[in-house]
């Protein structure tokens, strides 16, 4: 049966998980909509090594000297999920749901994360995780990537990455992730005010991803630039000797550029990917129609001079490139870690996500 998503109790019931449990937890005081279980204390010891700590050790949670009722207050975490890790803990399978909306298997992933307790969902864990790939609105995205850090999916931990990475501009000294490519009419996402991301240096992993993507971008346009304005003429059609046509073709080239990124931006592109505050997506969804719409000569002899073909070839090696990026920017530690959690959850190591990449259009 499971327990159902919309069911809710009275916050002044206790909800007996163990009739016979010697502690009582009061949780979700703070956001609302709480609810009291009575567990056994025995049973959370030894499940978690978190839970034996605070029942069991020197602090405030630990059972009364006095005799009085045992009741621990956890008003930060949320009820719906707790029943969840209780019922599984007391050996109530039947009761843990077949199917989990993503927010509730987000606040879930955090609750195991922070009793360390992610080995008691193993058989469910395949059930789950289709919600953490249907996702779509931004929000769902960010709590994607923290799922699959926390269930060790790295298929999907790297797609989430490079999807938020690539969708992420600068806004002041923060990072906002928006979908660009959505019809929705949505909020970005300012990064720094999100607590659970994934590993504790995900901005500088988001950061580094943008930066070299945007990089790519910008390089063959520059080098593009910088040949038209050297004293060879880039142009190759016509005869040697014939420098003056060669050298109207690079110029009107070269003009063409600069009308075109000081039509759309005000200025010409900058060289560094510092000065860019764009995403990497808002970028190449102008840059590139602009490459490759570049005017030459009105002449036969110089159509070979256009870059289409070029820009159109670079925008999908690059596009092709990007799981590559995001593969380097990883550190050992952070596959070691994901590699732990998949002995945990129960995961295939080489669980591959079903979605399909779409950064931007190709030209």
């Amino acid at each position: 049966m499971g327990l159902a998503e919309a069911k809710t109790e009275d916050p002044y019931s206790v909800i007996d998980i163990d009739p016979d449990g010697d502690l009582l937890l009061e949780t979700g005081i703070i956001g609302g909509g709480g609810s009291k279980f009575r567990v056994c204390s025995a049973t959370l010891r030894r499940h978690s090594p978190v839970w034996k700590t605070m029942l069991f050790g020197p602090w405030k949670e630990a059972k009364p000297a006095d005799g009085s009722e045992w009741v621990v207050e956890l008003p930060d975490d949320p009820a719906f999920e707790m029943r969840i890790t209780l019922y599984i803990m007391h050996g109530l399978f039947d009761q843990a749901p077949e199917t989990l909306y993503i927010d509730r298997m987000f606040r879930l992933m955090i609750l195991l994360n922070k009793y360390d307790m992610a080995r008691i969902v193993k058989p469910w864990c395949t059930k789950w995780m289709p919600s953490a790939e249907s996702s779509f609105l931004p929000t769902h995205i960010t709590e994607s990537l923290y799922i699959a850090w926390e269930m060790g999916n790295e298929s999907l931990f790297t797609f989430r990455l490079a999807q938020i990475s690539i969708n992420t501009q600068e806004k002041g000294s923060g990072l906002v992730f928006k979908e660009h490519l959505t019809t929705l009419n949505v909020q970005g996402i300012t990064l720094q005010d999100e607590d659970h991301l994934g590993p504790p240096d995900i901005l500088d992993l988001i950061s580094k991803i943008r930066k070299a993507v945007i990089e790519k971008i910008i390089a063959p346009v520059h080098e593009d630039l910088e040949a038209r304005v050297d004293s060879t003429p880039c142009c190759t059609q016509g005869t040697s000797w014939n420098t003056i046509e060669r050298g109207l073709c690079d110029a009107a080239v070269l003009g063409s550029i600069h009308r075109g990124m000081i039509k759309h931006g005000g200025d010409i592109l900058p060289k560094f990917s510092f000065c860019i505050s764009e995403s990497p997506v808002q970028l190449a969804s102008w840059l590139f129609p602009l490459m490759a719409q570049i005017q030459t000569l009105q002449n036969s002899a110089h159509q070979q001079c256009s870059l289409k073909e070029k820009y159109s070839k670079y925008n999908k090696a690059l596009q092709d490139s990007i799981p590559e990026i995001v593969q380097q920017a990883l550190k050992p530690g952070h596959k070691e870690y994901m590699a732990s959690q998949r002995l945990k959850t129960g995961l295939a190591e080489k669980t591959e996500t079903k979605l399909e990449p779409t950064y931007w259009g190709l030209t």
